[in-house]
């Protein structure tokens, strides 16, 4: 890889642009299954693996298409990952969310301290368009995410959508943000900077004509005292990753760099691209490769060297200052409009469709926001000293909402020492404004039409923000915005208008704490016996079923117990009774009521459940009704897509488990029926497909089940059903198989890096051979990440015997590399 070269004038810089908008469901603060982002669960899981993962170990190919290494993109480009993003991948992808982090610190060394990641504005909303106070937080608590993740000040921010103004440079200054970056075609003026008394000339570079080659200072105040530095990406070689498949080819992506370098150029000289991160790897496949390839391959014979922007203001600082366009954009040929009009900037161009539903849906959030301020100050000065700066520094209790964190926020910033219900205030009204904030990310106004994933998300934003301010509004703010969105007509054929969009898709969305109760009981139920705690149970963060108890007789399945429901953000928990029960060939269900006495578990509800009947369900809730009020009654239709997507799947599971059963006991027929086959010439039927592929399912569920210390698995048996499926020409079920054969890899290279054992490296090496043999393609990125951190653990390969250490590379060679 190339290292930085003092002695060149060539620099380059590419930087990544990594961002998602928030999609947590605001009610539950998880991301709700997304359909349109299958065979992943959310868009987030689904760009992760195509981007943000493979970036983190990313593939250099030898020549011969073997993996040479894998190498983490992040330690040679400069980033910006969005801070809800970062929230994300830090609870759900830790092991990716850790390799960010490095790559900031090796680059630290790399470039004398400064790192390769900048902050961002911290929800991705168009700066241009907000207010004073509203930019002031969004910088201040992306400057704190960063702080918190990083460790370090962040030296430059990324703003949304590159949307720009004097007084968002002004305050970002002001916060101590040196540079920031903005396209070619968002600069109007240069000239010398002032080093005299007098003031040099203004040359018009509108147009994209700027030099791209150096940075520019901005002045961002009244008095002229106060700079932002300016880095203008290169907008040909930026629009051709973006748009015109550069990344298919790194040697061509290499050769347009060189290109766009001066030959004639006589000082430092620095071409920098700037694009969306999502580029390599999930809007092109293998984009990942190409940056890799075009890292590696940047020699220093090239005289081009590595650097980011920070660095690279270090050596060189500006000579040139430069007047922005106020209120332009990198995404938007009208400025800013595309987030509040019809300017004609839209994604997919669907003849007939317009955007005029951008307007309404701004104006009606600029006046939702107005009154959600209003609230803010009122309630907010008898709690808070300052309540803008309090909100400010809510960024604390959004980074660590344990009860001690939340504990010390108040103290600093109340007015006075607040009771239970004048911190549960609090916490609301600072929930609030977090929701006015989010319903103005930028993407509930990017796409096509207002009936969108990003546009119903932002209006779920601002339904919980009414939520959290109701008791104290005076007026009904729902049916305030549902007068502007009335105005928002919708392209789609299924809405009329945003109004509808509203009442269709964002009402149910709201989760109370009753559904969620029942939401976690039925899945607890549908997976048998149930557990305290489970780990992978919707709401697992929001409801903790503190008391269970179990009962199945007679064709019914039941538990029952107490659950504490914790609201996100605000911290307010309430008590709920519940009863999920299934009956032989129905579908689950589950009462749920609000308590009001303590439950005897160990005595009446016990008597309950042991007389519980088939026929004998609706008579607990006339029993629950001394322990609750306001029981509902909950069936499979009422609960989240998450929810029935699990309560099928382990159905699912459920009858492989059966069949895999049924075919062990019958195990000494089933075979003896494939020999007899094996030796006629009878074509293959669908039955036999079914028996070979549970065989070879039951055989992977021993592998799974086998003990390396105890020699391992019997591959032999695996063996001989693929070969003779082969034979007969048996076409193998991926979804059958696949999720077995890659939880098995992942298990036996766990396995492998705890205890080497060659038994552990020998039953990967036979699956894999198997897997060529049947044709299946299972997903190897984790395996192969494992692998490569195992070849290169030095302590790993010194306690490895020869037989192992043969193996080891047996198995290197199975999962592709060199």
């Amino acid at each position: 890889m190339s290292e930085t070269d003092t002695s060149t004038n060539k620099h380059l810089c590419i930087h990544g642009h990594f961002y998602q908008p928030p999609r947590e469901n605001p009610w539950l603060n998880a991301i709700e299954l997304q359909r349109s982002a299958i065979p992943y669960h959310d868009w987030n899981e689904r760009v992760t693996r195509e981007c943000y993962g493979p970036n983190a170990r990313a593939r250099l190919l030898e020549n011969g298409g073997h993996i040479q290494s894998l190498v983490n993109n992040y330690e040679y480009m400069s980033f910006n990952f969005g801070p809800t993003l970062l929230s994300w991948l830090e609870k759900t992808q830790p092991w990716i969310y850790a390799q960010i982090l490095a790559a900031d610190l090796v680059s630290r060394g790399r470039y004398q301290g400064h790192g390769n990641a900048l902050a961002q504005v911290f929800n991705h909303i168009i700066m241009p368009l907000a207010t004073r106070s509203d930019k002031l937080t969004q910088i201040r608590w992306g400057l704190a995410d960063f702080m918190h993740r990083f460790g370090r000040r962040a030296e430059g921010m990324w703003l949304a959508e590159t949307a720009v103004d004097t007084e968002t440079l002004g305050l970002m200054s002001m916060e101590g943000v040196k540079f920031t970056i903005l396209s070619p075609d968002q600069a109007d003026m240069v000239r010398p900077v002032n080093r005299g008394t007098g003031s040099g000339r203004w040359e018009d570079v509108s147009g994209g004509r700027i030099d791209i080659s150096k940075p520019y200072l901005a002045r961002v105040d009244g008095s002229g005292q106060r700079f932002m530095s300016i880095f203008f990406y290169h907008g040909a070689l930026s629009r051709a990753v973006a748009y015109e498949r550069l990344l298919a080819s790194g040697a061509g992506f290499l050769a347009r760099i060189r290109d766009a370098f001066n030959p004639d150029a006589q000082g430092p000289e620095l071409v920098s691209l700037a694009t969306d991160g999502e580029s390599y790897g999930h809007h092109f496949k293998f984009g990942d490769m190409a940056l890799t390839w075009l890292f590696d391959n940047l020699k220093e014979n090239d005289g081009i060297s590595l650097t980011n922007y920070g660095s690279y203001l270090e050596r060189f600082p500006p000579q040139y200052e430069v007047k922005i366009i106020e209120n332009s954009s990198w995404s938007c040929a009208h400025g800013v409009e595309r987030w509040r009009s019809d300017c004609g900037c839209n994604v997919t161009h669907t003849p007939g469709w317009n955007q005029a539903w951008r307007a309404p849906l701004r104006e009606g959030l600029d006046w939702l926001a107005d009154r959600l301020s209003s609230i803010f100050v009122d309630r907010g000065e008898r709690l808070f000293k300052y309540p803008w700066e309090a909100r400010d520094d809510y960024i604390a209790v959004i980074l660590d909402p344990s009860v001690r964190n939340r504990d010390l926020f108040l103290d600093r910033n109340a007015r006075r020492h607040l009771d239970g219900e004048g911190r549960a205030e609090a916490l609301q009204l600072l929930e609030s404004q977090r929701m006015s904030l989010y319903m103005f990310t930028s993407c509930g106004w990017f796409f096509d039409d207002i009936s969108g994933l990003e546009a119903t998300q932002v209006l779920k934003y601002s339904s919980r923000a009414i939520d959290l301010v109701r008791e104290w509004a005076g007026i009904d703010l729902t049916a305030g915005l549902l007068r502007f969105l009335a105005e928002a007509n919708s392209n789609a054929p299924a809405y009329r208008d945003g109004a509808e969009v509203y009442r269709e898709m964002v009402l149910p969305s709201r989760i109370s704490p009753s559904l969620a109760v029942a939401n976690s009981g039925v899945t607890v139920l549908g997976r048998g016996a149930p557990r305290m705690g489970h780990e992978d149970r919707p709401f697992s963060e929001t409801v903790a079923l503190t008391r269970e108890i179990s009962l199945e007789r007679e064709g019914v399945r039941a538990i029952g117990g107490e659950a504490t429901v914790t609201e996100p953000g605000t911290a307010l928990e309430s008590k709920r009774i519940y009863l999920a029960f299934v009956k032989d060939g129905e579908d689950p269900g589950c009462l749920v009521g609000e308590a009001v006495s303590k439950v005897d578990f160990d005595g009446e509800i016990q008597e309950i459940l042991k007389t519980l009947t088939p026929t004998g369900v609706e008579e607990i809730e006339a029993i629950l009704r001394r322990y609750a009020r306001r029981i509902r009654r909950y069936k499979v239709k009422d609960l989240m897509p998450d929810t029935q997507s699990l309560l099928d799947m382990g159905a699912l599971r459920s009858l492989d488990r059966c069949l895999i059963d049924s075919i062990r006991k019958r195990r000494k027929e089933a075979e003896r029926f494939i020999s007899l086959f094996q030796e006629t010439s009878l074509p293959c039927s669908e039955s036999l497909d079914h028996i070979v592929g549970l065989l070879i399912a039951d055989e992977l569920t021993r592998m799974a089940e086998s003990d390396p210390e105890e020699g391992g698995f019997d591959r032999s048996r695996l063996a001989l059903l693929v070969n003779q499926a082969k034979q007969k020409g048996i076409v193998f079920s991926e979804r059958f198989l696949k999720e077995r054969i890659e939880s098995i890899l992942r298990l036996k290279i766990k396995s492998l890096a705890a205890t080497p054992a060659r038994a552990s490296a020998g039953d990967m090496i036979g699956l894999l051979e198997l897997v060529r043999e049947m044709g299946l393609k299972p997903d190897l990125w984790e395996c192969r990440n494992s692998y490569w951190g195992l070849s290169t653990d030095q302590g790993f390969i010194n306690a490895l015997g020869l037989d192992l250490a043969e193996d080891m590379k047996k198995l290197g060679h199975l999962l592709g590399f060199a």
